[in-house]
């Protein structure tokens, strides 16, 4: 049983990122049809001519939208789609913006808001999932073990983030929690007072490894990997001790959170975390995958990711998590 019909239209937000486009192509292998937003046509050209070649012409449409902070930005993009997948945001390397901590996460509220006003006006809506991060729970505290479930919220950020100053070098990344935090809890707030028509929840995922479905982007961890494979460890820093998901189970989730019948009637936040990782963890990997291969030792005094995270909604779901070796392998194979 599903909210949403097989071959009904969904609506998926910034479709041609990393985990947008695992969502687009799950809803596609499971019979939907798909209608992805991008901010022009040509930063999707190559997925859409996958996408065609996959699963047949008409079956995948491209939506442009400029910009998606403007209030009705979707209406046309919205019209005739039976479920709605918000995975749109600004990025962490957004130029200016992140000077003014205040200004991103104003722009992440009103944006969801514009988007959550704009499907509750469309009749034909009857879902809707909001990508929230991992990040809008908490963040990892290194070697130190504390309890995440689906009422936690990253107050620490939303503090830091108009409380630190304007040169502290971790400012940004507390401006993308808070931005993440505030955003979720205000699509909360409007679901629960306004009380629209269509179902909500929200999928909080941690950092995603896994292979792309077209050509890598530079951003996303699925360049991370590959550049590890090639032997550039240039960007070995951005693996500090977290948890990570495969990004196919990534997207199945949102899948689920979308069509469910097993779901809360008034909504839940799927936790979409696995195992804890460090960068030792992937190096040894991809030791043992390639051994004919030279990577670095590994790092003393890494430490750990001892978070606790409520998985029993997740592995629900899902059944089970895909492991590391399995998404790194995945990943480094594909490109």
């Amino acid at each position: 049983m599903s909210i949403i019909p097989k071959d009904s239209l969904v609506l998926v937000t910034g479709a041609n990122g990393f985990i947008a486009a695992h969502i687009v192509n799950t809803l596609l292998a499971e019979g939907y049809r798909v209608r992805g937003t991008a901010r022009a046509a040509s930063k999707i050209a190559a997925l859409k001519a996958f996408w065609d070649e996959t699963y047949g012409p008409g079956r995948f449409e491209t939506a442009v939208v400029e910009d998606m902070a403007k209030d009705g930005a979707f209406v046309e993009a919205l019209k005739g789609v039976a479920g709605v997948v918000h995975v749109a945001s600004i990025m962490l390397d957004a130029d200016s913006i992140w000077l003014n901590p205040a200004l991103v996460i104003d722009t992440v509220v009103n944006t969801n808001l514009f988007l959550l006003r704009s499907a509750a006006a469309q009749p034909t809506v009857k879902s809707f999932v909001y990508t929230s991060s991992a990040s809008a729970a908490g963040l990892p505290k290194l070697d130190v073990e504390y309890d995440v479930g689906e009422d936690t919220w990253n107050t620490e950020s939303i503090q830091k983030a108009y409380d630190l100053p304007a040169d502290d070098p971790s400012r940004p990344l507390h401006a993308y929690c808070a931005s993440k935090a505030l955003g979720e809890q205000a699509a909360w707030k409007f679901y629960k007072e306004e009380k629209p028509s269509f179902a909500f929840n929200t999928v909080l995922p941690n950092v995603n490894i896994g292979p792309p479905v077209g050509p890598a982007d530079p951003r996303s961890s699925s360049a991370l990997i590959s550049s590890f494979f090639d032997g550039d460890f240039s960007m070995m820093h951005w693996v500090t001790p977290q948890h990570y998901i495969d990004v196919r189970d990534t997207a199945e989730l949102h899948m689920h959170a979308l069509t469910s019948t097993r779901l809360p009637a008034d909504g839940v936040r799927i936790l979409a975390s696995g195992s804890s990782l460090n960068a030792n963890d992937l190096l040894q990997i991809l030791r043992d995958l390639y051994p004919e291969r030279s990577f670095p030792p590994d790092i003393e005094g890494m430490g750990r990711d001892l978070t606790r995270v409520d998985q029993k909604r997740a592995v629900e779901l899902l059944g089970r998590f895909r492991g590391l070796k399995e998404a790194v392998k995945a990943n480094a194979e594909k490109l």
